[in-house]
């Protein structure tokens, strides 16, 4: 479901301008703040490349049911696991539904899954909920966390639509937060970075359109009415506006002098403040700048930022998904039985063919994993006959103090 917002139509001031009317209303144009929002923020190349790259790094990442049993660590079969890893409801597949969850929290700070279960408690569907205008109440009397979510009818003149989810009810995911409960996104926290990025690309968009030409004010020596006014303002636009007419000269009589507003690019360091932007977005959102596509490029030094955006950017969000997912999605009994829902980060550490085969040389010879365990992370079957469920070492690692075979 859509929530209405309110449009604001953004006037296109005239070029030139010969009343101080006009030029208040010129002054007005360049100081008037655009709406931010979601929408208007994914025009913007930044914002929209980290959207993508935190939403899509997230729900592309797979689930496992894992179970402690002692030391050993199993992935039992459980009815979650079918939701979890193919579709959370009839509408959505899970990358789907998990992505929707996680922008809302990217923009709105807080992004909410609704649970539903049968009859006899297991979950059945995850449906991902609006998180613009949302409520959170806490019953005075036995301390109970309600969130309502109201939507707009279906049909023009219909009701507008509220329900009211229980804590218990509720997947919930917050991009960020002072106090544990009160998410902050996007549109909280950059809001004015990416106001200040939207009037830059709104200037430049004019600056082109008039044909890299400054705005300005065409001075007359005696007063002219507003028919006259008119005639002046049309020949300069006529003359002048437009890529098509850029650099043509103009030829004043009557002793009209023309005086541009404003300062170029150049002055106002339009690129640089552009550029500048990346960085505050990168901050913002933990993304390495090269990923948007700024800064220095380099192999190495990118390969070591991905392990960083892994372990400093991604590494957080995704353990409170975990615990969260976690404690709503499985019982008590399956939590007493050390089943726990885990995302795997590795599929994005997989690296090259080259440094993939490295270290699974290193883990098969140190006994980590056995080759059936490498070729499940392969997504390959395993070796006929049990051949692959065999760790083996090499001599190498003998224990201290014993010695070596030296045949």
């Amino acid at each position: 479901m859509l929530l209405k917002r309110g449009i604001h139509a953004n006037r296109d001031p005239s070029t030139i301008y010969t009343t101080l009317k006009d030029a208040e209303e010129f002054f007005r144009d360049l100081t008037e703040e655009s709406p931010v929002n979601p929408t208007t923020s994914m025009r913007l190349a930044a914002v929209a490349a980290a959207h993508r790259i935190f939403c899509n790094s997230i729900a592309v990442l797979p689930w496992q049911v894992r179970q402690r049993v002692g030391d050993e660590r199993l992935e039992p079969d459980h009815e979650i696991a079918q939701i979890l890893k193919t579709r959370y409801n009839s509408q959505m597949g899970q990358f789907t539904a998990e992505r929707a969850i996680v922008s809302q929290a990217f923009w709105h700070g807080t992004g909410f899954g609704a649970i539903r279960r049968d009859r006899a408690g297991r979950v059945r569907e995850i449906f991902p909920l609006p998180s613009a205008g949302y409520t959170r109440q806490v019953n005075p009397d036995d301390g109970a966390v309600w969130y309502f979510f109201s939507v707009d009818p279906d049909t023009p003149g219909g009701e507008r639509l509220t329900r009211a989810f229980s804590e218990s009810e509720l997947l919930i995911f917050r991009f960020e937060s002072f106090n544990g409960y009160q998410g902050l996104g996007m549109l909280d926290m950059a809001r004015e970075s990416m106001g200040t990025d939207a009037a830059a690309q709104k200037y430049n968009r004019k600056f082109f359109t008039n044909g890299s030409r400054l705005s300005g004010v065409v001075k007359v020596a005696t007063s002219l009415d507003e028919d006259v006014r008119e005639v002046v303002r049309g020949d300069f636009e006529r003359m002048s506006r437009g890529l098509d007419n850029a650099f043509r000269v103009a030829v004043l009589d009557r002793g009209m002098e023309y005086t541009p507003l404003g300062i170029s690019q150049k002055d106002s360091q339009l690129l640089e403040a552009r550029a500048f932007s990346v960085d505050e977005i990168s901050r913002f959102t933990g993304i390495p700048a090269y990923m948007l596509q700024a800064g220095k490029q380099s192999y190495q030094s990118n390969e070591q930022q991905q392990l960083d955006f892994v372990t400093n950017t991604l590494t957080p969000p995704v353990t409170q998904i975990e615990q969260e997912w976690t404690w709503k999605l499985l019982s008590d009994e399956d939590r007493a039985a050390g089943m726990y829902l885990h995302k795997n980060l590795n599929a994005l550490l997989r690296g090259d063919s080259q440094s993939r085969a490295q270290f699974y040389e290193k883990m098969i010879s140190m006994s980590v994993f056995n080759p059936d365990e490498v070729r499940a992370l392969e997504d390959m079957s395993p070796l006929p006959d049990g051949l692959g469920k065999t760790y083996r070492f090499s001599k190498n690692y003998a224990p201290v103090g014993e010695e070596g075979d030296e045949s």
